[in-house]
């Protein structure tokens, strides 16, 4: 479910140095839909920072509570952009369908952080650990665990985890709930263990309510964990399309020299984040995960590849797509073409 239309801050397009030339006319409208969640860093920095004017372009965004909302929206065209676009059972059956929408840019990648700071992870009771009933994933047996909803990336990744250790999903009691759910049932013992992402793990820790049972990034190095969508009539509107990636490929690069270089000042970026962000303590942007995300734009589709093949295995999806047939790397290199390729 989505919130009203949001406009979102943009600085002066003459604030920031840039190779795009200024717009001299009107700006075109964008409708987008996002999370809001950490990896939309990028596209928050670049609205925040005038990219996207400079492209000739504003941004309507409005906030939905899960990718699977925006598909529908995508595919009619009342959306222009889906950030946040996680492949899923879903989508690849409705892809096979039919689904009119493109897949082009990275907006995620599992690598840059660390096994004590993960940007996603299968988490476990704070409160079964520091009694010795949880000190490994096999310990999961017969437990509760939530993989947030059938078909997604997080039962995969629990998936990959359960196996790791021994198991597999059948030895476990699958729970199904969104993010902000999973931490009040960590704590009053409805789950075990809960797939989650940042900021979830840091507020977890912080209320003292989990600990990493293992990093999703070790479980499945370089995974394609989301992506940006268009619709098929954006992506027609070559102009809008193109500068519409070289303003994010902008944000992302900010991003990775903000979030991925050692000892680089967060200040300022946490500043533009907070209005947007959950997360309203600009200490926390310093102690967060923050993955990769390609600074070249490129997806993985190998990895796509690979997750269709486990909700294949899963039985989950039953008329495998060309992947290469969602994907679109016309509007990365466009933007590369202006922009160069990613020199840190």
């Amino acid at each position: 479910m989505s919130s009203a239309s949001r406009p979102v801050a943009q600085a002066s397009p003459a604030a920031v140095a840039s190779p795009v030339a200024k717009p001299t006319g009107s700006l075109t409208s964008v409708r987008a839909g996002s999370l809001f969640g950490l990896l939309d860093t990028p596209w928050i920095l670049a609205a925040a920072r005038g990219y996207f004017q400079q492209a000739g372009l504003t941004l309507d965004v409005q906030r939905f509570d899960t990718i699977a909302t925006m598909i529908p929206l995508l595919s009619t065209g009342q959306l222009d952009v889906a950030f946040d676009g996680a492949t899923s059972a879903g989508f690849f059956n409705a892809f096979a369908r039919g689904i009119n929408l493109r897949m082009v840019a990275n907006q995620g990648v599992a690598r840059g952080t660390s096994d004590q700071r993960p940007y996603y992870a299968i988490v476990g009771s704070k409160a079964l650990i520091d009694a010795g009933k949880l000190q490994r994933i096999a310990d999961l047996k017969g437990q509760p665990v939530n993989i947030l909803a059938e078909g997604v990336l997080a039962q995969l990744l629990v998936d990959a985890a359960l196996k790791s250790d021994g198991l597999t999903l059948k030895d476990v009691q699958q729970q199904q709930m969104g993010f902000p759910d999973a931490l009040p049932a960590l704590k009053n013992g409805a789950i075990a263990a809960s797939f989650l992402v940042e900021p979830f793990i840091t507020l977890g820790r912080q209320q003292g309510l989990l600990d990493v049972l293992v990093s999703g990034e070790k479980l499945a190095p370089d995974r394609e964990i989301t992506d940006v969508f268009y619709s098929s009539a954006f992506a027609q509107k070559r102009d809008a399309a193109n500068g519409f990636m070289v303003a994010y490929l902008q944000g992302v690069r900010d991003y990775m020299r903000t979030f991925q270089s050692s000892g680089a000042d967060r200040t300022a970026a946490a500043i533009q984040l907070i209005p947007q962000l959950a997360v309203k303590e600009a200490a926390a942007y310093n102690v967060m995960g923050f993955p990769v995300i390609n600074p070249d734009g490129r997806i993985n589709a190998a990895d796509v590849k690979a997750q269709q093949d486990w909700y294949v295995s899963a039985g989950l999806v039953q008329q495998p797509i060309d992947v290469t047939q969602a994907i679109d790397n016309s509007f990365v290199d466009a933007a590369l073409a202006t922009l160069g390729p990613f020199k840190g």
